[in-house]
This record gives C-alpha cells, sequence and structure tokens, in this order.
C-alpha cells in the first residue's frame, strides 16, 4: 500500500515497491564536469511514501563484504542481521527540478531504497548520498552490509545525478541535494518507519558527489543540518563557501590512487573541518572500487564506517576501544586525526 504524508493527515494512494537488483557499474562512469551555480533551496512540505514490508534480502547479493584481505585486529563490529529492502517515494512539490537553468519539474521526486534490519530496532538512521551518475543501487553491497551492523539506511535517487532517472546529470544540482537530504529526514521521521527510527543523532554517509553532498549537510553554513551527528565523506571534493565553526564528527575516506577525485582533495577537507575528524587512506586504492566491493580495501572501508558511526551515533557510543586505535590498526591504511 502507499501513503501520502504530510507530518500530519494522510492524504493519498499508493503502490508497493519491489527489490532492486545490483546496477553494474564502472569507475569510468563517474567522469565529471564543474559544478554550476545552484538553484532554490525552499523548505520540505510533503511527501509520498511507499513501502514493501515483506521484502526480504535479495541471495544474489553479498550480506558480508567480498575481499581478499580482512582488516585486523579479527574483533567483530557487525552484528549481520538480516536486511530487507523496501522503496519509499518521497516528493517535494515547493523545491523545482532545474537542468542547467530549464525547468524540468515543477518539484523534486526523490525515490528512496531503505535497507534496514529486519528484526529489532529501533535503529539509527543513515543517509546515503550517491556518487555522479550512479544511483543508489550501484551502492547496494555497501548499504545493505551498513544495514546489517544495526542501521536504517536510507539512499534517495537525486533526480540530476541518477542517469537511471532519464533526466540527464547537472553537478550543479548538488546543493539541492545537500536540502534533498535534509527533506528525506523529515519525510522519514514523518513517515510508516518512523516507529523503527531510534531517538537521536542523524548519520549521513555519501560517495564521490556525495560525499560533497555530506559535507554540505555536515558543514556549510547555508546547508548545515543540526540533526547530523556524523558525516562519512568517501572521496569527497574540497569545500567552497562559509563553514560551521565546529560541526558533527567526520570520517574521511580515499584511496591514494584515486583516478576520478584528487587525492589532495580530502586533505583538503580534512584542514578545512575544525571538529573531530578522521582521514584514512587506503593505500593503492582507487575511486570507486573499495565501495563498490570485491577489493582488499572494501572490508577495511565497511569496518571504519561501523566503528566510527558505533561510536559516534548509536545510544551507547563505544565504550570499548578507542577509536584511533581501532580504526589505525586495520592495514592496507594510514590513519590520520585532527581536532
Amino acid at each position: 500500500m502507499t501513503t501520502t504524508c504530510r507530518p500530519g493527515p494522510i492524504r493519498g494512494l499508493v503502490v508497493a515497491g519491489a527489490l532492486i537488483a545490483l546496477a553494474a557499474c564502472s569507475a569510468g562512469t563517474e567522469l565529471r564536469s564543474q559544478p554550476a551555480v545552484s538553484t532554490a533551496t525552499t523548505e520540505p512540505v510533503v511527501t509520498t511514501v511507499a513501502e514493501d514490508p515483506a521484502s526480504t534480502m535479495d541471495p544474489t547479493v553479498p550480506s558480508t563484504p567480498q575481499t581478499d584481505t580482512l582488516p585486523s585486529p579479527g574483533a567483530p563490529v557487525r552484528s549481520v542481521l538480516p536486511v530487507a529492502l523496501e522503496q519509499v517515494s518521497v516528493v517535494d512539490p515547493n523545491r523545482p527540478t532545474v537542468k542547467n537553468g530549464q525547468l524540468i519539474s515543477n518539484e523534486r521526486v526523490l525515490p528512496t531504497s531503505i535497507w534496514r534490519p529486519s528484526i529489532g530496532g529501533p535503529y539509527p538512521l543513515v543517509i546515503f548520498a550517491h556518487g555522479y551518475r550512479l544511483g543508489p543501487t550501484s551502492y547496494e553491497r555497501f548499504c545493505r552490509t551498513l544495514a546489517s551492523a544495526g542501521y536504517i539506511v536510507a539512499a534517495p535517487s537525486f533526480p540530476l545525478a541518477d542517469a537511471q532517472r532519464g533526466n540527464g546529470v547537472d553537478r550543479g544540482d548538488i546543493p539541492n541535494e545537500a536540502t534533498d537530504v535534509s527533506f528525506v529526514i523529515n519525510a522519514l521521521r514523518a513517515g510508516p518507519v518512523t516507529s523503527d527510527i531510534a531517538a537521536g543523532p542523524v548519520a549521513v554517509v555519501g560517495h564521490s558527489d556525495g560525499a560533497d553532498v555530506a559535507l554540505m549537510v555536515g558543514y556549510q553554513k547555508a546547508k548545515a543540518d543540526l540533526r547530523v551527528g556524523a558525516v562519512v565523506a568517501v572521496a569527497p571534493d574540497a569545500m567552497n563557501g562559509a563553514l560551521v565553526a565546529s560541526g558533527p564528527p567526520l570520517l574521511l575516506i580515499q584511496g591514494d590512487q584515486d583516478s576520478i577525485v584528487p587525492y589532495s582533495n580530502s586533505q583538503r577537507v580534512f584542514a578545512q573541518v575544525s571538529a573531530k575528524r578522521y582521514y584514512l587512506t587506503l593505500i593503492g586504492a582507487d575511486h570507486l572500487p573499495p565501495i563498490y566491493g570485491g577489493t582488499k580495501w572494501t572490508a577495511v572501508l565497511d569496518t571504519a564506517v561501523a566503528l566510527f558511526l558505533k561510536a559516534t551515533v548509536t545510544a551507547n557510543g563505544d565504550k570499548g576501544t578507542p577509536l584511533e586505535e581501532g580504526m589505525g590498526s586495520m592495514g592496507l591504511s594510514r590513519l590520520t586525526t585532527g581536532g
């Protein structure tokens, strides 16, 4: 059943979603041009939600990382819970979709994939922001693995960044995607999954252009969302504009052999942010393969993110091994800390 929701009465009708198959992609699909000027960023008002509570884990997609080198120490950081996938349609009717100055739609339609544990709860909310031309399905492995660690992972499809949407792409829409993230947080907290979301801070995780979105939501004065308690930026660009004085803890991750985004960009971000921050260099890794999966760096990335979120947005935090010690002893990587 589909429902159209405000932070108030239900008013509409919907169709149930279905499991999404993992989309094929390659690092070459992320070749990018420079962003243009942003468009309007009005406040969110209405959402439309569709869900499939009966969906179950797709057996063709692994729930644990594929890797030929496991991080050490071997202490588990994931509970490996069974994961279900739901499709949620979120619509902001008050902001248009504008591509290169041309009106595409009078609203912003944000189909959102939600991976969440199918037992227990409530669990902390994590918003995942996808990269350029790659929709949420390209990150199925990562989102499912993170959800199995005890998180509700919601990944909106941005209208001018997901090439599968058919609208074309426009990097000038990135600032609007940051507003989309805040809108999706509002929608999920007011919608049918609200009872499954734990009280407390939200985490925002992004890759590539999605990492730029995550950084905006965490640290840019015009976009910062105070509900965000942790930011993970995998291979971001350096930031522009006025930044907040502090902000939530930050985990930066990038391969030092990144062929798409210069490795120096993460170094600049590390210098720009004044909050507590961790910078994990994946030694010898490229841009997309570590998060996409099947590489020797994949389990390192997964484990670092799980350790960081456990210490920052879970109810009791990490009272055991210090975060620096846990992430700094994994191999295939180098950790720098600040703040």
